[in-house]
């Protein structure tokens, strides 16, 4: 139970993980004639998040990007988000395929609505308006992502470093942008995409991440933490996040 009162700053930590088997995924874009997906689309919510590019056997940038859907942020409007690092575990055997491209990395950004709806196709994640915000992994392949080299693979491990596994992607600007709606309001639902970054088209790659179909332990989770500033009457609220306070005048 946590007690408000006027004139109190609330610090506060919040942990959300996907909550069920259909709200996390990837979608597949083949934008080439001749390759094996041709002029395809695909949308998945079950076996992995899968970022990457594939210029195998004649396919031309063919792009996964991964997509996740995260409910009842308990967060007021206008909280000033202090961090918020995104987790993701790595598949065993899930890595490179081939090539050393040291642009093979990600952008990270959310869509740009007050409360969010779960997708249920390709062309619903693929229509999202993103964030202006986002949070950028330049390099999988370079040391300060856990020393992971060409060819290497994170098995079984919280990514973004298997050295550090404490440390998370912090993508604290983004949801800072959605708190900031006007129309945003606590228990908020958000929705995240994972861009893969373009490669030279000399290496294929590809990274899958556990989804909640394959571990609900090991799902991808967001590990907030927020400061609001109390006002108004006492109350009290109900909540799952840990919380202190500082009583100001």
């Amino acid at each position: 139970m946590l007690f408000r009162s006027k004139g109190t700053v609330i610090m506060a930590s919040l942990t959300v993980q996907v909550a069920a088997n259909d709200e996390d995924g990837y979608i597949l874009f083949g934008d080439d004639q001749t390759g094996f997906y041709g002029n395809t689309t695909t949308f998945s919510h079950n076996a992995k998040v899968r970022i990457g590019r594939d210029n195998s056997s004649g396919q031309t940038n063919d792009s996964y990007f991964g997509w996740i859907h995260l409910k009842n942020l308990t967060i007021a409007q206008g909280a000033t988000i202090d961090s918020a690092k995104l987790f993701v575990y790595h598949h065993a055997n899930a890595g490179f395929d081939g090539g050393s491209d040291p642009g093979e990395g990600m952008t990270v950004q959310a869509e740009d609505v007050d409360d969010a709806s779960k997708p249920g196709n390709y062309s619903t994640v693929n229509g999202w308006t993103l964030t202006s915000a986002s949070a950028t992994v330049s390099s999988f392949i370079d040391a300060s992502y856990g020393g992971m080299g060409p060819n290497e693979t994170w098995n079984n491990a919280w990514y973004p470093t298997h050295a550090d596994p404490s440390a998370g992607l912090e993508i604290k600007t983004v949801l800072q942008e959605l708190v900031n709606r006007s129309g945003w309001s606590s228990g908020s639902n958000i929705n995240l995409k994972l861009t893969p970054s373009a490669h030279n088209g000399s290496s294929n790659w590809t990274i899958d991440w556990k989804d909640r179909d394959t571990s609900s332990s090991l799902a991808p989770k967001l590990v907030i933490t927020y400061t609001e500033s109390g006002g108004g009457d006492d109350d009290d609220d109900t909540t799952t996040a840990a919380a202190f306070y500082l009583f100001v005048d």
